[in-house]
Protein backbone atom coordinates (compact mmCIF):
# COMPACT_ATOMS: atom_id res chain seq x y z
CA UNK A 1 0.00 0.00 0.00
CA UNK A 2 2.77 2.55 0.85
CA UNK A 3 4.33 1.59 -2.95
CA UNK A 4 1.29 2.65 -4.22
CA UNK A 5 0.64 5.61 -2.40
CA UNK A 6 4.58 6.67 -2.95
CA UNK A 7 3.77 6.07 -6.97
CA UNK A 8 0.54 8.06 -6.68
CA UNK A 9 2.36 11.28 -4.75
CA UNK A 10 5.02 10.70 -7.75
CA UNK A 11 2.27 10.62 -10.42
CA UNK A 12 0.33 13.32 -9.12
CA UNK A 13 3.42 15.97 -9.03
CA UNK A 14 4.05 15.02 -12.69
CA UNK A 15 0.89 15.79 -13.83
CA UNK A 16 0.28 18.64 -11.45
CA UNK A 17 -2.93 17.25 -9.65
CA UNK A 18 -3.75 18.06 -5.86
CA UNK A 19 -4.56 15.02 -3.84
CA UNK A 20 -5.25 14.21 -0.33
CA UNK A 21 -5.54 11.25 2.45
CA UNK A 22 -8.67 10.43 3.85
CA UNK A 23 -8.08 7.77 7.08
CA UNK A 24 -11.13 6.72 7.78
CA UNK A 25 -12.33 4.36 10.54
CA UNK A 26 -14.92 1.45 9.99
CA UNK A 27 -17.26 1.01 12.58
CA UNK A 28 -16.83 -2.82 13.40
CA UNK A 29 -12.46 -2.72 13.09
CA UNK A 30 -9.85 -0.78 13.70
CA UNK A 31 -8.19 -1.60 10.98
CA UNK A 32 -7.08 1.63 9.17
CA UNK A 33 -8.72 2.06 5.49
CA UNK A 34 -6.45 4.58 3.38
CA UNK A 35 -8.36 6.18 0.65
CA UNK A 36 -7.54 8.41 -1.91
CA UNK A 37 -9.63 11.14 -3.80
CA UNK A 38 -8.07 13.27 -6.17
CA UNK A 39 -9.48 15.80 -7.68
CA UNK A 40 -7.54 18.56 -10.86
CA UNK A 41 -5.83 21.54 -9.32
CA UNK A 42 -8.14 24.21 -10.40
CA UNK A 43 -7.86 25.88 -6.91
CA UNK A 44 -5.21 26.91 -4.66
CA UNK A 45 -6.71 25.95 -1.84
CA UNK A 46 -4.34 24.75 1.42
CA UNK A 47 -5.27 21.86 2.60
CA UNK A 48 -4.66 22.50 6.37
CA UNK A 49 -6.25 26.04 6.14
CA UNK A 50 -9.64 24.13 4.79
CA UNK A 51 -9.46 21.70 7.15
CA UNK A 52 -9.06 24.10 9.77
CA UNK A 53 -12.33 26.11 8.40
CA UNK A 54 -14.31 22.75 8.11
CA UNK A 55 -13.76 22.50 11.95
CA UNK A 56 -14.77 25.70 12.57
CA UNK A 57 -18.08 24.85 10.16
CA UNK A 58 -19.13 21.79 12.10
CA UNK A 59 -20.63 24.12 15.29
CA UNK A 60 -23.96 25.33 15.10
CA UNK A 61 -27.68 24.75 15.44
CA UNK A 62 -27.36 21.97 18.13
CA UNK A 63 -24.34 21.31 17.78
CA UNK A 64 -22.28 23.60 20.61
CA UNK A 65 -19.58 21.69 21.84
CA UNK A 66 -17.57 18.63 20.06
CA UNK A 67 -14.38 16.72 20.91
CA UNK A 68 -11.43 15.54 19.03
CA UNK A 69 -12.66 11.86 18.46
CA UNK A 70 -15.91 13.90 17.18
CA UNK A 71 -14.49 16.01 14.74
CA UNK A 72 -12.08 13.40 13.36
CA UNK A 73 -15.21 10.82 12.74
CA UNK A 74 -17.31 14.25 11.01
CA UNK A 75 -14.78 14.80 8.73
CA UNK A 76 -12.93 11.42 7.87
CA UNK A 77 -9.64 12.98 9.05
CA UNK A 78 -7.41 11.20 11.16
CA UNK A 79 -7.43 11.79 15.49
CA UNK A 80 -3.72 13.01 15.12
CA UNK A 81 -4.01 15.55 12.62
CA UNK A 82 -7.99 16.78 14.29
CA UNK A 83 -5.50 17.25 17.69
CA UNK A 84 -2.52 19.15 15.72
CA UNK A 85 -5.60 21.80 14.02
CA UNK A 86 -7.73 21.88 17.05
CA UNK A 87 -4.63 23.19 19.56
CA UNK A 88 -3.94 25.91 16.97
CA UNK A 89 -7.27 27.30 17.01
CA UNK A 90 -7.41 27.13 20.47
CA UNK A 91 -4.65 28.65 20.98
CA UNK A 92 -5.62 31.60 18.93
CA UNK A 93 -8.65 32.01 20.29
CA UNK A 94 -11.17 30.64 17.34
CA UNK A 95 -12.27 27.48 19.57
CA UNK A 96 -12.13 27.87 23.26
CA UNK A 97 -11.76 24.06 25.40
CA UNK A 98 -14.36 23.48 28.36
CA UNK A 99 -12.14 22.10 31.53
CA UNK A 100 -14.73 20.06 32.66
CA UNK A 101 -15.62 18.11 29.19
CA UNK A 102 -12.33 18.73 27.44
CA UNK A 103 -14.64 19.51 24.14
CA UNK A 104 -14.37 22.36 22.25
CA UNK A 105 -16.65 25.42 21.52
CA UNK A 106 -16.24 28.23 18.99
CA UNK A 107 -14.32 31.40 20.75
CA UNK A 108 -14.53 34.69 21.20
CA UNK A 109 -11.89 35.38 18.63
CA UNK A 110 -14.50 34.61 15.89
CA UNK A 111 -17.42 37.34 17.48
CA UNK A 112 -14.24 39.91 17.58
CA UNK A 113 -13.22 39.30 14.18
CA UNK A 114 -16.88 39.70 13.06
CA UNK A 115 -17.20 42.99 14.74
CA UNK A 116 -14.22 44.15 12.56
CA UNK A 117 -15.83 43.42 9.59
CA UNK A 118 -18.87 44.83 10.63
CA UNK A 119 -16.53 48.31 11.33
CA UNK A 120 -15.50 47.96 7.68
CA UNK A 121 -18.79 47.57 5.57
CA UNK A 122 -19.18 50.49 3.66
CA UNK A 123 -21.98 52.00 4.06
CA UNK A 124 -22.80 53.87 0.67
CA UNK A 125 -22.16 50.48 -0.49
CA UNK A 126 -25.17 48.69 1.39
CA UNK A 127 -27.43 51.44 0.90
CA UNK A 128 -27.60 52.16 -2.06
CA UNK A 129 -30.52 49.84 -3.49
CA UNK A 130 -32.15 50.95 -0.64
CA UNK A 131 -32.00 55.11 -1.56
CA UNK A 132 -32.41 53.85 -5.46
CA UNK A 133 -35.65 52.31 -4.42
CA UNK A 134 -36.70 54.79 -2.22
CA UNK A 135 -36.19 57.86 -5.05
CA UNK A 136 -38.37 55.51 -7.65
CA UNK A 137 -40.91 55.22 -5.03
CA UNK A 138 -41.34 59.03 -4.43
CA UNK A 139 -39.37 60.57 -7.49
CA UNK A 140 -37.67 62.75 -5.48
CA UNK A 141 -34.51 64.06 -4.36
CA UNK A 142 -33.13 61.45 -1.57
CA UNK A 143 -30.07 61.73 0.41
CA UNK A 144 -27.47 59.85 2.89
CA UNK A 145 -24.98 62.00 4.89
CA UNK A 146 -23.30 61.41 8.40
CA UNK A 147 -22.79 63.95 11.01
CA UNK A 148 -18.97 65.19 11.32
CA UNK A 149 -18.58 68.15 13.94
CA UNK A 150 -20.94 70.64 13.55
CA UNK A 151 -22.44 69.52 10.21
CA UNK A 152 -23.43 66.64 8.19
CA UNK A 153 -21.42 65.60 5.14
CA UNK A 154 -23.66 64.58 2.20
CA UNK A 155 -22.08 61.10 1.06
CA UNK A 156 -24.99 60.03 -1.47
CA UNK A 157 -27.78 61.19 -3.46
CA UNK A 158 -30.10 60.68 -6.61
CA UNK A 159 -32.32 62.12 -7.86
CA UNK A 160 -36.08 62.38 -8.99
CA UNK A 161 -37.38 63.06 -12.33
CA UNK A 162 -39.04 66.41 -11.63
CA UNK A 163 -37.86 69.73 -12.53
CA UNK A 164 -36.96 72.00 -9.81
CA UNK A 165 -36.17 69.21 -7.39
CA UNK A 166 -33.74 70.04 -4.38
CA UNK A 167 -30.25 69.31 -5.80
CA UNK A 168 -27.24 68.84 -2.83
CA UNK A 169 -23.88 67.84 -4.42
CA UNK A 170 -22.19 64.85 -2.76
CA UNK A 171 -19.62 66.35 -0.28
CA UNK A 172 -21.04 68.95 0.42
CA UNK A 173 -21.21 70.14 4.00
CA UNK A 174 -24.24 71.40 6.19
CA UNK A 175 -25.08 72.80 9.64
CA UNK A 176 -26.53 69.83 11.41
CA UNK A 177 -29.53 71.32 13.37
CA UNK A 178 -30.88 72.99 10.49
CA UNK A 179 -30.83 69.90 8.65
CA UNK A 180 -33.77 67.13 8.93
CA UNK A 181 -30.38 64.62 8.88
CA UNK A 182 -28.22 66.36 11.49
CA UNK A 183 -31.38 66.23 13.98
CA UNK A 184 -32.19 63.15 12.65
CA UNK A 185 -28.95 61.58 13.96
CA UNK A 186 -28.67 63.90 16.92
CA UNK A 187 -32.07 62.91 18.25
CA UNK A 188 -30.30 59.27 19.08
CA UNK A 189 -27.33 61.14 20.98
CA UNK A 190 -26.99 61.12 24.69
CA UNK A 191 -28.58 64.05 26.30
CA UNK A 192 -24.90 65.27 27.41
CA UNK A 193 -23.66 64.71 23.85
CA UNK A 194 -26.45 66.96 22.24
CA UNK A 195 -25.96 69.75 24.76
CA UNK A 196 -21.67 69.62 24.14
CA UNK A 197 -22.80 70.11 20.41
CA UNK A 198 -25.09 73.06 21.71
CA UNK A 199 -22.64 74.21 23.83
CA UNK A 200 -19.45 74.11 21.28
CA UNK A 201 -21.22 74.83 17.90
CA UNK A 202 -24.63 77.36 18.65
CA UNK A 203 -27.66 77.13 16.56
CA UNK A 204 -26.87 79.88 14.48
CA UNK A 205 -29.62 81.15 12.01
CA UNK A 206 -29.99 79.89 8.46
CA UNK A 207 -33.17 80.80 7.60
CA UNK A 208 -35.88 82.92 9.42
CA UNK A 209 -37.33 79.37 10.63
CA UNK A 210 -34.20 77.45 12.55
CA UNK A 211 -34.39 76.88 15.36
CA UNK A 212 -32.16 78.91 17.49
CA UNK A 213 -33.32 78.41 21.37
CA UNK A 214 -32.12 75.43 22.67
CA UNK A 215 -34.67 74.43 24.65
CA UNK A 216 -36.83 74.67 21.94
CA UNK A 217 -34.17 72.54 19.81
CA UNK A 218 -34.02 69.89 22.58
CA UNK A 219 -38.11 69.85 22.26
CA UNK A 220 -38.10 69.43 18.52
CA UNK A 221 -35.35 66.50 19.43
CA UNK A 222 -37.72 64.89 21.76
CA UNK A 223 -40.49 64.93 18.95
CA UNK A 224 -38.06 63.56 16.07
CA UNK A 225 -37.32 60.72 18.65
CA UNK A 226 -41.09 59.87 19.62
CA UNK A 227 -42.13 59.78 16.00
CA UNK A 228 -38.78 58.58 14.24
CA UNK A 229 -38.21 60.51 11.62
CA UNK A 230 -36.97 64.49 11.61
CA UNK A 231 -38.52 67.07 9.88
CA UNK A 232 -36.52 70.28 8.18
CA UNK A 233 -39.30 73.03 7.30
CA UNK A 234 -37.17 75.46 5.33
CA UNK A 235 -34.74 75.64 8.24
CA UNK A 236 -31.98 75.47 5.85
CA UNK A 237 -33.27 76.27 2.57
CA UNK A 238 -36.30 78.45 1.88
CA UNK A 239 -38.31 76.77 -0.33
CA UNK A 240 -37.31 73.47 0.59
CA UNK A 241 -38.39 70.74 3.05
CA UNK A 242 -36.71 67.51 3.88
CA UNK A 243 -38.17 64.35 6.09
CA UNK A 244 -35.15 62.24 7.53
CA UNK A 245 -34.55 59.19 9.53
CA UNK A 246 -31.80 57.66 11.38
CA UNK A 247 -29.45 54.58 10.67
CA UNK A 248 -27.98 52.62 13.04
CA UNK A 249 -25.10 50.24 13.15
CA UNK A 250 -24.93 47.10 14.58
CA UNK A 251 -23.62 48.52 17.63
CA UNK A 252 -26.99 50.40 17.94
CA UNK A 253 -25.12 53.51 17.49
CA UNK A 254 -26.36 56.63 14.93
CA UNK A 255 -24.17 56.42 12.01
CA UNK A 256 -25.76 58.36 9.12
CA UNK A 257 -29.34 59.67 8.32
CA UNK A 258 -31.39 59.16 4.74
CA UNK A 259 -33.79 61.83 3.81
CA UNK A 260 -36.33 62.62 1.26
CA UNK A 261 -36.42 66.15 0.27
CA UNK A 262 -38.04 68.63 -2.36
CA UNK A 263 -39.78 71.82 -2.40
CA UNK A 264 -42.29 72.18 -0.30
CA UNK A 265 -45.16 72.80 -3.03
CA UNK A 266 -44.37 69.22 -3.33
CA UNK A 267 -43.79 67.82 0.09
CA UNK A 268 -47.16 69.55 2.07
CA UNK A 269 -47.29 68.75 5.63
CA UNK A 270 -50.67 65.91 4.81
CA UNK A 271 -47.55 64.47 2.83
CA UNK A 272 -45.28 64.36 5.74
CA UNK A 273 -46.62 61.05 7.57
CA UNK A 274 -46.57 59.20 4.65
CA UNK A 275 -42.71 60.47 3.36
CA UNK A 276 -41.89 60.04 6.97
CA UNK A 277 -43.09 55.96 7.23
CA UNK A 278 -41.49 55.36 3.73
CA UNK A 279 -37.91 57.09 4.85
CA UNK A 280 -38.05 55.17 8.39
CA UNK A 281 -38.59 51.74 6.79
CA UNK A 282 -35.35 52.78 4.53
CA UNK A 283 -33.75 53.92 7.42
CA UNK A 284 -34.61 50.34 9.30
CA UNK A 285 -33.50 48.18 6.18
CA UNK A 286 -29.82 49.59 5.57
CA UNK A 287 -29.37 49.64 9.38
CA UNK A 288 -30.77 46.15 9.46
CA UNK A 289 -28.07 45.47 6.37
CA UNK A 290 -25.84 46.64 8.72
CA UNK A 291 -26.06 44.47 11.26
CA UNK A 292 -28.17 46.40 13.59
CA UNK A 293 -30.66 44.18 15.38
CA UNK A 294 -33.49 46.72 17.13
CA UNK A 295 -34.75 46.57 20.60
CA UNK A 296 -37.39 44.64 21.46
Amino acid sequence: MCAIIQYTVRQCRTTKQDFSLLFCHTKHTTKLTETLYFMPHTSKKIGSVQRAIDILNLFGGQISELGTTDIARALGLHKSTVASLVYTLNANGFLRQNPDTLKYSLGLKLVERAFVMLDQIEIRQVANPFLRELRNQWNETVNLAVLNGSDIVYIERFLGTKALGMNVEVGRRAPAHGTGLGKAILSCLPLPEVQTFIEQYGLPAQTLRTITDPDRFLAELDKTRERGFAVDDEEYELGGCCVAAPIFDHTGKPIAAVSISAPTARLSENEIPQAGAMVCETAKSISLSLGYLPRS
